[in-house]
């Protein structure tokens, strides 16, 4: 039998509802049932503007991908958008379930406490942004560049003004994305320091298979090099084109995402499978 060359590919922040509580493994209910019954508590009930904040939301996303995947095959490679290289290192085996469950807890901390209000907007190519940002450089920076469709930038809210009015005498479109915060860009050094400083503390091991993090130049087989471009990923933006294109140079058979509805399918130019697809194919 030819086995498969199979990447895991797992969504980040934003995918978090209430009721997904019902989607966790026995193993991750016992876990928040020690750690953290609040969380556990909102993952059923809510109420979801409790669950969105950031703080909440990481952890419970990362759990719901843990108990989506502890039961499959590991992959060749797997991969995350921004929170979900998270679950891609734990199923590689760099940290255990608590770790895990403690290293996203602070990661959301982090970012929430140490990260200024201010906003992310979605733009709709890469060009657009360019101009937006050169015109508020040092203001306005990208945050996410998840497709040749979609660019996110962020900035403060002292600035959000001029910027939206500027969009509109320049007759450009944009939507505003949930949040108030101005993720992956450098207005989380601070965070990103904080962060780097926590998680020196954590034990960890080298990945037990290829896992690419989108900072890196290649696949990470370092513990210390892994925590150190985790860090830094907190204020440099997410660019998913960067990892479509590492994943594009694998010569694998299928990519399967990690969710329960399909996000990074919509922004990979390969076709992807959700994960509960697989059985059937």
């Amino acid at each position: 039998m030819i086995m498969q060359k199979i990447a895991h590919l797992f969504p980040g922040q934003g995918i978090q509802k209430v009721g997904m509580g019902k989607y966790f493994s026995k193993r991750v209910e016992t876990l928040l049932t020690t750690e953290d019954p609040k969380l556990l508590e909102l993952t059923w009930v809510g109420p979801q503007e409790e669950l969105n904040k950031t703080i909440n939301a990481q952890p419970a996303i990362t759990l719901m991908q843990v108990s989506l995947a502890e039961d499959l095959d590991k992959p060749e490679i797997a991969v995350g958008h921004s929170l979900g290289e998270y679950a891609a290192l734990w199923e590689a085996g760099v940290w255990d379930l608590q770790t895990l469950y403690r290293v996203v807890r602070a990661r959301g901390y982090y970012m929430q406490e140490l990260c200024p209000d201010g906003w992310l907007m979605a733009l709709r190519n890469k060009e657009t942004a360019d101009t937006v940002v050169e015109t508020f450089k040092g203001k306005v920076f990208y945050s996410n560049i998840n497709s040749d469709r979609q660019v996110l930038i962020g900035g403060l809210e002292k600035d959000l003004e001029n910027v939206e009015a500027f969009l509109k005498s320049e007759r450009i479109a944009y939507k505003r994305i949930q949040g108030n915060k101005p993720f992956h860009t450098p207005y989380l050094e601070k965070a990103s320091e904080e962060f780097y400083e926590f998680l020196k503390s954590v034990p960890g091991k080298n990945p037990q298979f290829d896992v690419y993090l989108n900072i890196a130049d290649d696949v990470v087989t370092d513990y210390n090099q892994i925590i150190e471009l985790l860090a830094r990923s907190l204020a440099n933006p997410v660019d998913w084109t960067r990892t479509v294109a590492f994943l594009g140079q694998r010569n694998l058979d299928m990519l399967v995402e990690i969710n329960l509805e399909p996000l990074l399918a919509k922004l990979t130019s390969q076709k992807v499978v959700l994960v509960h697809e697989v059985a059937s194919i």
